[in-house]
Order: C-alpha cells, then sequence, then structure tokens
C-alpha cells in the first residue's frame, strides 16, 4: 500500500470553480468529487465522512474506494494513501499525525503535513469507529466489539479490552471511544456502558444499559461535565454518574442509533425521529420526523441540529425542531459534516466533498 509524494499528489489535486451562493443558511465555498462510479453500482453509501484538524485546518476524508485524501481548506489536494478496502469511520488527528481504521484490519498512522507513512498496526478484526488520540495513545473500537490501544509514536500495541459478542443478530456499528481524566468509555453491542483505565485497559465499572431485542449502544457516549450520557437500540437513553456508572435518570426514545450532547441538552437521533432532552432531567424538549434513515452522529452548529439521514443533511431549529432545509449534492449524505469555525466540510454518497460557509 504505497503513500504517493507529495508533489505527486499536488500535481493531481487540481482546484475546481467555488460554487454560487446556495440561500440563506449556505454557500458552498467548493467541492471536490473524489470516487468514480462502478459500472452498475446501485445507490452508493460514504459512511466513515471527514475529520478536520483544528491547528491547521488540514481536512482528511476516507472515502469507500479505500482511498484518504488530505486537503488544504482551500480545496487543493495535499496528499493521498491507497488502503485495501472501504472506510466506514471518519479518519483521526492529534499531535501533527493522522490516523485511519479500515475494515480490512489496519491501523495507519501518518504524517499529517506530507502524508508520510508513520506506522501499520494490524488486528483480525474490522476497525469501526474513528481513532481518537490522547496522552501517547491511538484508541479505536472495532466492530466485534474490540477497543484497542496503541502507541501513538511506534504503532506497538500497549493493551485491548474485548466484549465477547452475544449469539444473536446486532445493529452494525460501534461508537468511537470517549478519554477523559484517564478513563475511557464505551458503548457495546450487548447494551453495556464499560469505564477502562485508560492507561492499562483495567475495567473500573460496567454497566448495563440497554434492555430488550436489541440493546447495542452504538452511539458513541457523551461526557458531560458530572454526567455521562448513552443511547441504546431498545429505547432506553441514560445518563450516568462517571464516578460509578449508576443510573441518573432514563428516558425512553425507541430504536435510539446516535446521540449528541449539546450544552444543556442531548440530541438523540432514532430510526424514525430527531429528539431533543433536557441533559440535566432527561425531559422530552421536542421530537421531529427524521425523513430518513439515521446513519451518523449529529452536530450543532449555529442555532441549528444537522443530521445525515442519507437523503441529505437535514438542518432544524435548535430550539423548536423546525425543519429549515434539506442540504443535498443531489445523491444524498450518510456521514457525520466535520465542522471547523464557520467552515462546514460534508461528503456526499456518490463521493463529493463539499466545503460549505455558513452564512
Amino acid at each position: 500500500m504505497p503513500l504517493l509524494s507529495l508533489a505527486t499528489a499536488l500535481a493531481l489535486g487540481s482546484a475546481a470553480p467555488a460554487a454560487p451562493a446556495l440561500d440563506n443558511l449556505f454557500a458552498v465555498a467548493w467541492r471536490r468529487p473524489l470516487v468514480v462510479m462502478e459500472l452498475l453500482e446501485y445507490k452508493p453509501n460514504e459512511p466513515a465522512g471527514p475529520q478536520v484538524d483544528p491547528s491547521t485546518g488540514t481536512v482528511l476524508v476516507a472515502t469507500r474506494d479505500g482511498m484518504v485524501r488530505a486537503f488544504s481548506p482551500e480545496g487543493n489536494q495535499l496528499w493521498y494513501y491507497e488502503g485495501k478496502g472501504p472506510y466506514i469511520a471518519a479518519p483521526g488527528v492529534g499531535d501533527g499525525m493522522a490516523f485511519v481504521g479500515g475494515i480490512d484490519g489496519q491501523l495507519v498512522a501518518f504524517d499529517l503535513a506530507t502524508g508520510r507513512g508513520r506506522w501499520q498496526y494490524f488486528y483480525r478484526e474490522e476497525m469501526g469507529s474513528q481513532p481518537v488520540v490522547d496522552s501517547g495513545t491511538v484508541y479505536v473500537a472495532t466492530l466485534e466489539g474490540t477497543v484497542l490501544a496503541i502507541d501513538e509514536k511506534s504503532g506497538t500495541w500497549k493493551w485491548h479490552f474485548r466484549r465477547e459478542p452475544t449469539a444473536r443478530f446486532t445493529i452494525l456499528g460501534i461508537g468511537r471511544p470517549v478519554v477523559a481524566g484517564g478513563v475511557l468509555y464505551q458503548g457495546f453491542a450487548d447494551g453495556s456502558v464499560v469505564a477502562l483505565d485508560a492507561k492499562t485497559g483495567a475495567v473500573k465499572w460496567d454497566r448495563r444499559v440497554g434492555r430488550g431485542d436489541y440493546p447495542d449502544v452504538n452511539a458513541s457516549v457523551q461526557l458531560g461535565k458530572d454526567r455521562l450520557y448513552a443511547a441504546s437500540y431498545a429505547g432506553q437513553v441514560v445518563a450516568l454518574d462517571p464516578a460509578n456508572g449508576n443510573v441518573i435518570w432514563e428516558a425512553k426514545v425507541p430504536l435510539a442509533y446516535k446521540s449528541q450532547l449539546d450544552g444543556d441538552a442531548l440530541i438523540v437521533v432514532s430510526n424514525t425521529s430527531v429528539v431533543l432532552l433536557d441533559a440535566k432531567s432527561g425531559r422530552q424538549i421536542w421530537s421531529v420526523p427524521l425523513e430518513g434513515v439515521p446513519f451518523a452522529d449529529p452536530i450543532s452548529v449555529r442555532g441549528m441540529v444537522l443530521v445525515a439521514n442519507g437523503r441529505g443533511l437535514l438542518a432544524l431549529d435548535r430550539k423548536t425542531g423546525k425543519r429549515l432545509r434539506l442540504f443535498t449534492r443531489g445523491s444524498g449524505a450518510s456521514s457525520a459534516p466535520a465542522l471547523l469555525g464557520n467552515r462546514l466540510y460534508g461528503l456526499s454518497n456518490a463521493g463529493e466533498l463539499v466545503a460549505v460557509d455558513l452564512k
């Protein structure tokens, strides 16, 4: 899997003209078609989506054709890497490096500026989450329920924690690890949320929150100031005490798939709706139809909640849930956009990277 030189990659990254303003919410700054449609390819899907480095503004995107690409904020391609299979999770960034995990079991580290390969780590499971970097360690979760801790500089194994798979069908996906204060929090397909020592992988506490036929906690757990939030596909949405896993409150959102903490509220995306809950009490503030299928984490920006629903990026008013518009490039969107300042980066299901300025 060779890494191409920066000069070669730059030569391939010719700029396209900027699109005109779209409406009073969004203006397209630039767009780059990345993936060539295969013959007989039907309803393509791009679940991984982009990531943006907050220090440099470099945009990373991993796509279904096995490619990882880096772009400048102006849309110039900086480098690319050709992997072996499709990606289902966005790249991670940290300390001047980029990390991407594929369903081929490869976790690969790059120099963010040049694309030079640093190391590769192979594990015989499909990498399903975005890699997370904290205190010199890269953490990633597999679709089979393993959390891996890999040394950031050398790519060597530090520890792993495995939740044995259940003898039943599970909902595809796994949330990214959350690390804070020396503790890693992770949800699993059996409905449990586990707190691990981030240095050793030792279990601090283990709490079963999902109950029912499909208890999967596929949503990334959300950590607030003094509470940890988790959403189960079976319908249980809970606030936990991060210190011991004790339940503070529980709310019901059937088929909850993704969630995002936004200040004093928790945004939950289910198979049928987008729900806003009061983070302190669990009280429902509003609920509106999803108008599609849940795929990715919602985000909140400039008074809006943005949700990828397959058809596009659904924009809702944060206070009321009122539908503002559906932003789409025609093929829809299944991945979460990346945000830096007023610039939003989204990936369409056709494999087009779009930079959008919020007005």
